[in-house]
């Protein structure tokens, strides 16, 4: 691992001249196959952005996630390396005075320190009772402060590891540290609105400074440590006099909560980034509004190249963006990152992969692991999503009403919408086997059964059939394999089955004590299973209406079922970040696939039982070879 990584920093060098000339796409999608977990054959999207920051002489960013920390040449705007260590989401990063080495801080409550030239980790520090949200080197180099969950500050002796001082006084979880310039004092925000300085080497606090009703999530001082700016979640940026603990100005505009102020290096501009999708430029003199900068959704960080002529920014839009200081026009774009994905499913001819999210809907090559196309809809939510049995056609759920829409599954073009009477949204999709049929689920409870026309611009056909029964939200809808039976599973803590044909209730399973989430039936149609809040899997005889054998214990709630396609396992995503393989004749475990750092949403098994796909609200997609686990098993 070190090896290749030192190789790709040394390829970086070497090329410099040649990517300032042409910049090919030298690595195509080889970073889909980087830092993988044991098991994983290939990760698709970068995960969710969490904090940017450029190395010392600019040459590249870094940049963390919930899949790592990736870099990349800001040159070329390519990535080189992605540093996997961490076991968790990465929070923070901060880098030495002389470039030599960064810190990471991360929701596995760890801080790691890494040689900076190469990539390769050096030290962990180990100390913090919650996850680390923000890192700091003293400018003097000596020491590193780290912020956490557990309401307390470390600091840290960077050569030997040993934890020099705790600062306690906080009293809720701290989401920021940072030091003046001068490295004397530290600055501190929490959960419990208030922005708190220390003195740096004796560790006493020297003020403590209420920040309205709002909790502390970003600090950063001034170049001339003279003013130190907070903001957090009333989408207020405030400037306080560090010596005076007064307050100087009061920037307005922003209208969601701010997860990041940054000073130009010149301290003449601040630039905040909110959930408002905007990144916004502020005068520090006047306080007036500079510029307004667009993301397509919440932007969660951003950074100043060291000389100032460049400011990056980083979204769940699932992009970085890199702008001209001098004129605010956008220079390049980098994409693959993204908010979460909460639903997934193959085409039937194994060939794509079609990853949901909340605004977006992207299908990807799995030949090549790239991005064949990116659909869009307003008022379109795409989880759940479903492929029609042709391949042709996929279908999403809108946030208005009962909407059920369509999408050409080649070009992304919009083919229509089912809509029905009432205002619940649709919260479950699916297409019966030969696909003459569509069924939906909605929060209300009803289940509707719609006519899919073949041969036609439009595939909107008539509403067959409206199925009531349920008392709560309908989570999960599946036809089973011959599309006789319809199953549906609810917060009313049941599973349904009914008669496609009449739209008769033929039963009701009861057993499961909290909201059921999903269901799958097994290829043979014989069995059906269960799973969701109360963390088992229950496996039932369709016909008999009694459990195969006893309930799974299951480690998280179970957000996702699925069989593989011989029907001899059964798969299942949990709130526990892993996906769990089991006998689905015996119910007894098979292997644990570990490496999502979020819950895990979905899963799938390609046609051909050779993989399996999860998804996570980390952003990514991990693809996963359950051969060798069913081999041992």
């Amino acid at each position: 691992m070190k090896t290749t990584r030192l190789l790709r920093f040394v390829f970086l060098l070497f090329s410099a001249a040649v990517y300032s000339i042409f910049v090919p796409n030298v690595f195509s999608e080889e970073y889909t196959r980087w830092g993988l977990p044991t098991g994983a054959k290939a990760r698709l999207g970068k995960g969710r952005t969490y904090r940017i920051q450029y190395f010392p002489d600019g040459s590249k960013l870094a940049v963390a996630t919930a899949a790592g920390v990736w870099i990349y040449d800001t040159h070329a705007g390519q990535e080189i390396d992605l540093l996997s260590e961490h076991t968790d989401v990465v929070n923070s990063i901060s880098f030495s005075s002389d470039g030599t080495l960064f810190a990471t801080g991360s929701t596995d409550h760890t801080v790691m320190l890494w040689d900076a030239h190469t990539g390769a980790p050096k030290t962990t520090l180990i100390g913090h009772a919650g996850g680390v949200s923000s890192v700091a080197f003293n400018p003097k180099g000596e020491t590193l402060a780290s912020g956490s969950y557990d309401s307390m500050i470390q600091l840290w002796n960077i050569h030997t590891g040993e934890s020099l001082k705790t600062l306690l006084g906080h009293d809720g979880q701290v989401y920021c540290v940072a030091y003046s310039p001068d490295g004397e004092i530290i600055g501190s925000g929490a959960r419990d609105s208030t922005l708190r300085l220390w003195h740096a080497a004796t560790g006493k606090q020297l003020k403590t400074i209420f920040v309205e009703d709002t909790w502390v999530r970003t600090i950063e001082f001034s170049p001339d440590g003279k003013s130190v700016a907070c903001a957090g979640d009333d989408a207020l940026v405030y400037i306080y006099d560090v010596a005076t603990g007064e307050r100087l100005k009061t920037l307005t505009g922003h209208s969601g909560y701010i997860d990041a102020v940054v000073f130009a290096p010149d301290g003449r501009t601040l630039a905040s980034t909110s959930h408002d999708r905007t990144l916004r430029v502020w005068d520090i003199n006047t306080g007036a509004l500079l510029k307004t900068l667009e993301h397509q959704s919440f932007v969660k960080t951003a950074a100043y190249s060291p000389d100032g002529k460049t400011l990056a920014s980083g979204s769940y839009d699932g992009t970085i963006r890199f702008w001209n200081s001098a004129d605010w026009e956008l220079l390049k774009t980098v994409t693959g990152y993204t908010y979460k994905v909460a639903s997934i499913a193959y085409s039937p001819d194994g060939n794509t992969l079609a990853c949901g999210n909340v605004r977006k809907l992207r299908l990807w090559d799995l030949h090549t692991h790239e991005i064949r196309e990116t659909v869009t809809g307003p008022n379109t939510l795409f989880y759940p999503i479903a492929y029609a049995p042709n391949g042709k056609t996929l279908a999403s759920r809108s946030t208005r009403g009962s909407k059920v829409r369509l999408w050409d599954a080649q070009t992304g073009r919009f083919r229509g919408s089912f809509v029905a009477d009432g205002t619940s949204p649709a919260v479950a999709i699916a297409y019966s086997p030969n696909g003459s049929q569509l069924a939906s689920g909605d929060r209300a409870g009803n289940i509707r059964l719609w006519q899919v026309r073949t041969g036609e611009q439009l595939l909107i056909g008539d509403l067959l059939k409206t199925l009531t029964g349920h008392t709560n939200s309908v989570n999960a809808i599946a036809f089973s394999p011959d599309g006789t039976i319809l199953g549906s599973a609810s917060s009313d803590n049941t599973i349904m089955l009914w008669d496609v044909s009449t739209g008769d209730h033929l039963k009701t399973f009861i057993g499961h004590s909290n909201y059921v989430y999903d269901i799958a039936f097994s290829p043979d149609g014989t069995t059906l299973a269960s799973g969701g809040e109360d963390n088992a899997i229950w496996v039932w005889d369709l016909e008999t209406g009694e459990l195969r054998f006893p309930v799974i214990g299951h480690f998280g709630d179970v957000n996702a079922l699925a069989f593989s396609p011989d029907g001899n396992v059964i798969v299942s995503g949990s709130t526990s970040d892993a996906v769990y393989l089991w006998d689905a004749q015996t119910g007894k475990g098979i292997h644990t696939f570990v490496g999502h750092t979020m819950d895990v949403t979905d899963v799938a098994f390609s046609p051909d039982g050779k993989t399996l796909a999860s998804s996570s609200n980390d952003g990514t997609v991990l693809l996963w070879d359950p051969g060798t686990a069913l081999l041992n098993r």
